[in-house]
């Protein structure tokens, strides 16, 4: 239990869950707010990581090879979203689950492009190098960071400008149309509104944030693997949702950081067990954690009751 009083474990821990935070936030704006259950939300994360990591091990600086992932990934939504959001709401969510494991196994099936199974390696391009800059920069005036430490605060800082500009479009119109078409899109069409660009443009915001959480993993792992794209990390998404709250993006922010040390703190912390029961432990107190805010507070820590709608 040494590793809990490391700041390296403390910082990889949050940088986790900083990169949960945002793939939910994108999550939390399709759900929480236009009500499309999307099951295969894990499909852009994977395309933000893999177009990144292609972009940045050609030598593509950092900033550009982030918005060319997130404009692939606002791109795929609305591929997704043209064909599948006339549908209703559970072929909906199934179609996505399909789409999701199609983005796995094809980057898993293409080792020229991606790597296959042996992975994409090099995926962080330059980040390594200017780290290191950082570290140095720091070490100069007197300042011994670990060396987690400045992916630490680029991802928590890319999560507060994302929660703050999606808590800013709440209180515009644009969201209060869109809770409109979540609450009856035929009453929302009577009046006027476009109610697939609706949902398009939310699918698409939503994606584009999902692709930037990928940025972030391709920079923490470096080497980035078709098994870290499975629909667990969308069910372990969902699970961040329901904790934080529906509608919240504070509480968003506040059930990643809870789901993030159980998903990735466990694993660096001495349990008398073996590996793999451990990581079956892990899903198992997810799912009790769960479990018990539906039975004891369904709206979640920070969530309003009018806002559950997962039925919608």
């Amino acid at each position: 239990m040494d590793a809990l009083l490391a700041v390296g474990f403390w910082a990889l821990v949050l940088t986790t869950a900083g990169i949960f935070a945002i793939f939910v936030l994108g999550l939390q704006l399709e759900v929480g707010d236009a009500g499309l259950v999307n099951f295969g939300h894990v499909a852009f994360f994977a395309i933000g990581a893999y177009a990144a990591g292609l972009m940045l091990r050609e030598g593509v600086p950092i900033p550009l090879a982030a918005l060319g992932a997130v404009a692939a990934g606002a791109a795929a939504g609305v591929l997704l979203g043209l064909p599948t959001l006339r549908l209703r709401a559970d072929y909906f969510a199934i179609t996505t689950i399909a789409a999701g494991e199609i983005v796995r196994i094809a980057v898993q099936n293409e080792p020229d492009t991606t790597g296959g199974t042996n992975g994409l390696r090099g995926a962080s391009g330059g980040w390594p190098a200017l780290n290191r800059d950082v570290l140095e920069l720091f070490e100069g005036i007197g300042i011994e960071l670990d060396r987690r430490v400045p992916l630490l605060v680029l991802v928590w800082a890319s999560a507060a400008v994302i929660a703050a500009a999606l808590i800013w479009l709440g209180r515009t119109p644009w969201r209060r149309a869109l809770r409109a078409v979540r609450e009856d899109e035929d009453a929302a069409a009577a009046v006027g509104k476009p109610v697939l660009a609706y949902k398009l443009q939310a699918l698409a915001i939503g994606s584009g944030v999902a692709a930037l959480a990928g940025v972030f993993w391709a920079l923490l792992s470096t080497t980035i693997y078709p098994e870290n794209f499975e629909p667990i990390v969308t069910f372990i998404g969902f699970g961040i949702l329901i904790l934080g709250g529906m509608g919240s993006y504070l509480g968003t922010v506040i059930g990643a950081v809870v789901i993030g040390f159980i998903v990735a703190g466990t694993r660096f912390l001495d349990f008398p067990l073996a590996a793999d029961k451990v990581a079956s432990l892990r899903f198992v107190v997810i799912g009790l954690i769960i479990m018990a805010v539906m039975i004891f507070r369904p709206q979640g820590l920070l969530g309003k009751k009018e806002e559950l709608h997962l039925d919608a």
